[in-house]
């Protein structure tokens, strides 16, 4: 769509009716290094994302890593540690983190084996709700039961 925007600069977006997509694009706050460009078309990353609604049908993708081969690591470090922040609570990206600090907390310890059925939960025909279904409770419930009692 034309949006009248400089087309480096954005932002942008384009439509696809048949399969009902829509992408948004937008750089990168600062620094950047176009020659000219509106400074409300400037944003930052980790709040454009704050501001996503989500769901299953949202896909988030960013690549700003060339931008920023000018700057000091440290700047690098920075601002991709505020991406990694932005919209991180009630999210499958916290769930992940904690998921894998409680993995290696037990890392060590023999006789304890981890069963994951997230992949089971989240990828279920029933619609997503914070507490599983019955039948996806049974399931894996039968899923760890064939570890316990395997005969």
């Amino acid at each position: 769509m034309d949006l009248h925007t400089p087309r480096t600069g954005g932002p942008l977006m384009a439509v696809e009716l048949k399969n009902n997509i829509i992408i948004h694009w937008r750089p990168h706050g600062v620094p950047l290094r176009f020659n000219k460009m509106l400074i409300t078309d400037l944003h930052y990353i980790s709040n454009d994302i704050d501001e996503i609604a989500g769901g299953h049908h949202a896909v988030i993708v960013f690549t700003f890593f060339a931008h920023l081969v000018y700057h000091p690591i440290t700047f690098y470090v920075y601002e991709v540690a505020k991406i990694r922040q932005s919209n991180i609570f009630h999210s499958d990206w916290h769930v992940l983190q904690l998921n894998t600090v409680m993995r290696e907390m037990f890392r060590d310890i023999e006789g304890v084996i981890f069963l994951d059925v997230w992949q089971m939960t989240s990828c279920h025909y029933l619609h997503e709700k914070i507490h599983p279904e019955p039948v996806i409770i049974a399931n894996d419930v039968d899923m760890l039961l064939s570890y316990v009692c395997p005969t």
